[in-house]
């Protein structure tokens, strides 16, 4: 399941955090030659002298009970004459638990060791291998299909010994690489502990942060193959801004080695812009690729660099580098008139794919299907950029990207149909038809309607099975609650769930409007022409829902979405009354979250906002790699669609109301 992050109003909410176009997570080890190592799981016939590297960040799970309990730590090494790494790891664990007969992974302790053997800057496929005493795989590598190093992936070149001595346990491995090894030499390398004891509390530890290594080079950390001897020394410098009035700073630099064996290193930085890196004695240019800084929930700055500064390290306490300077590019701006209060022409065409163009290339957005509606029909609709950053391939007509939450407002639709027909009772509390177990501690929750889910007052959180607050007294946006809603309506979680749902979306929704080009579970057409998402400009592992999520799952495009859009412009299916239920604003946002000052809300399942050109209805949505949104003007007859495969694309999205209709200064004035 997708969880769909909080998308109230319209608003498409993004990440606060910021989103780096980088190689590596900026952790460093180094690896020595090493000869005669036996791998038993035993650390003697190791070196005394390689470094220990502590395997100390906190992921997630209940933190250790005991000082002992899960401290790690690992070294590694290199063999030319065997073209392979070896890696030792020790956990200290005093609870030590197997499932011989349950693979998942938070039943048992586990490892995972990740290995990116080409290092690209430019993406590259990460080896998974995940490891206990009773079970190894590797992870995900059938989703991912544009890394063909991933689809030979297998445990043949891969040797490991598992030893358990009192309360420590050891992981000894060697990987012989496929490619000749050379040094010096950098290989994507993170290690991640899973920690379980038998009092079920769990801890997640890693060596270098980032989450989904497995999917994405960028969030792991480099290890430095280098030969006997060589001198390390650290690297200081700092990055200045240039005109940047704004917070935020440039998380990492690059440190690049150019000799005859190149290699790069990360460098993160501090909230001054301070960085220090131990580094092999030798010659580096230091740099700043693009970087992207959130400065609030919509602004989102792209960060560059001016030239790169060379430093030639030598072997002395610290070597510092000249500062190097950063900039904010300008933000591409809408027009201070939207382009739809005009007639529609080739010119007003050119217009639009300029502005997209723009933003694309601004925000690192692979590919968009956008759709514009004037006098109450489609006048242009058109697809841009590529469904995948890594395979090129062009985004087509018929390609379809994850609506995430706007799947909502069409199962909202699909409610107030069975309500008109009387086959549904929106105040019926809905534990009467179906249950909700984990909820029964919260007595109140029996109170809870299709209704209170419909207009967001469920008391549900946006995700979790706990009651926050009352049904009906409090606003509180929540894809649980649809999720919760779709099992009542489909009487049950047995196995005829996904198609009962589907049967009454089709009948309900797809037939009747003529989308053809819709999904929401997996199906081989959509296999066929769904686009990837994107997370720091990598594409995400590409998987399809086996039922439909009601909050989440729907796959379509502009052209094929317009259809519903126009639909609820028109009232298209829903009798006078039901239409003025679901388009009168019973939910009102908190008042800071107002767009511009004018209320937001929510109808019938519906989100409604007030602007200077009357009420507005539509959905965001956002799944963190694909964002999206629509809008219709219902006095003007006018609005927009919009999907994007990026988590870079919700400054795009947010501002394409201002580009459409309202224009910059958010009156079209």
């Amino acid at each position: 399941m997708r969880l769909t992050s909080t998308v109230t109003l319209l608003v498409l909410l993004s990440s606060l955090s910021s989103t780096p176009l980088w190689s590596n997570n900026g952790k460093v080890a180094f690896a020595f030659p090493i000869k005669n190592i036996t791998v038993d799981g035993r650390m003697d016939d190791w070196p005394a002298g390689l470094k220990k590297y502590a395997i100390n960040g906190y992921r997630y799970g209940a933190r250790a009970d005991h000082p002992d309990d899960a401290n790690a730590f690992f070294m590694a090494g290199h063999n030319l004459a065997e073209n392979a790494i070896y890696v030792f790891v020790s956990v200290r664990d005093d609870d030590y638990v197997r499932t011989p007969d349950d693979d998942h992974y938070a039943s048992h302790d586990l490892q995972v060791l990740y290995l990116d053997v080409k290092h690209d800057p430019a993406g590259s496929g990460v080896l998974a291998y995940e490891l206990t005493e009773d079970h190894r795989k590797i992870v995900h590598q059938e989703d991912m299909p544009w890394y063909p190093e991933l689809a030979r992936a297998n445990w043949d070149n891969v040797t490991v010994k598992i030893l358990r001595e009192g309360g420590t346990t050891n992981y000894e491995w060697k990987i012989v690489l496929p490619d000749t090894l050379e040094v010096p030499r950098a290989l994507g390398f993170d290690y991640v502990i899973f920690d379980k004891d038998e009092s079920q509390n769990s801890v997640s530890l890693e060596w270098g942060p980032g989450g989904e290594k497995f999917s994405n080079n960028d969030r792991l950390g480099d290890l430095v193959l280098v030969r006997e001897g060589t001198l390390l020394s650290e690297v200081t410098g700092r990055i200045e801004k240039v005109g940047m009035a704004k917070e935020g700073m440039p998380e990492r630099v690059e440190l690049t080695h150019r000799g005859k064996h190149p290699f790069r290193l990360t460098a993160r930085t501090d909230s001054l812009g301070n960085y220090a890196l131990t580094v092999p004695v030798m010659s580096y240019e230091v740099s700043i690729r693009p970087q992207y800084h959130w400065n609030n929930w919509f602004d989102l700055d792209r960060m560059v660099g001016g030239n790169p500064v060379n430093i030639r390290v030598r072997d002395v306490e610290k070597n510092v580098a000249t500062p190097l300077m950063v900039a904010v590019e300008p933000q591409p701006a809408p027009p201070e008139k939207g382009v739809l209060h005009e007639k529609f022409t080739k010119g007003t065409a050119q217009r639009v794919d300029e502005y997209i163009r723009t933003y694309m290339d601004y925000y690192n957005i692979p590919g968009v299907s956008v759709g514009l509606i004037q006098d109450g029909k489609l006048v242009y609709h058109r697809t841009y950029g590529v469904e995948n950053a890594m395979t090129g391939k062009p985004v087509r007509m018929e390609s379809v990207f994850e609506a995430a939450s706007i799947t909502k407002s069409v199962f909202a639709y699909v409610m107030n149909r069975l309500t008109q027909r009387g086959d549904f009772d929106l105040d019926r509390p809905l534990h009467e038809q179906f249950p909700f177990p984990e909820l029964e501690k919260y007595p109140e929750y029996k109170k809870m309607t299709a209704r209170h889910v419909l207009t967001h007052v469920s008391g549900l959180p946006n995700w979790g099975a706990k009651l926050l607050h009352p049904p009906g007294t409090q606003f509180g946006y929540s894809g649980e609650g649809f999720e919760y809603l779709k099992k009542v309506v489909a009487g049950g979680v047995g196995p005829h769930l996904p198609d009962s749902i589907q049967r009454l979306l089709d009948q309900e929704l797809l037939e009747p409007l003529g989308m053809t080009n819709t999904y929401f579970k997996d199906d081989p057409q959509l296999r066929e022409r769904g686009v990837s998402g994107h997370y720091d400009g990598r594409p995400t592992r590409q998987s399809y829902d086996a039922w439909p999520g009601m909050a989440f799952s729907m796959h379509t495009n502009a052209q094929d979405f317009a259809p519903f859009a126009l639909a609820l412009l028109e009232r298209k299916g829903l009798t006078e009354a039901q239409a003025e239920a679901m388009f009168t604003m019973q939910t009102l946002e908190k008042e800071e979250n107002f767009l511009n000052g004018y209320p937001t809300g929510f109808g019938l399942g519906i989100a409604l906002r007030e602007s200077p050109y009357g009420m507005v209805f539509g959905h965001g949505g956002n799944n963190g790699d694909f964002r999206c949104q629509f809008e219709v003007y219902d006095d003007l007859k006018m609005g927009y669609i919009i999907f994007t495969n990026s988590s870079t694309g919700g400054p795009l999205v947010f501002d394409f109301h201002k580009f459409a209709v309202e224009g910059s200064g958010g009156d079209g004035e």
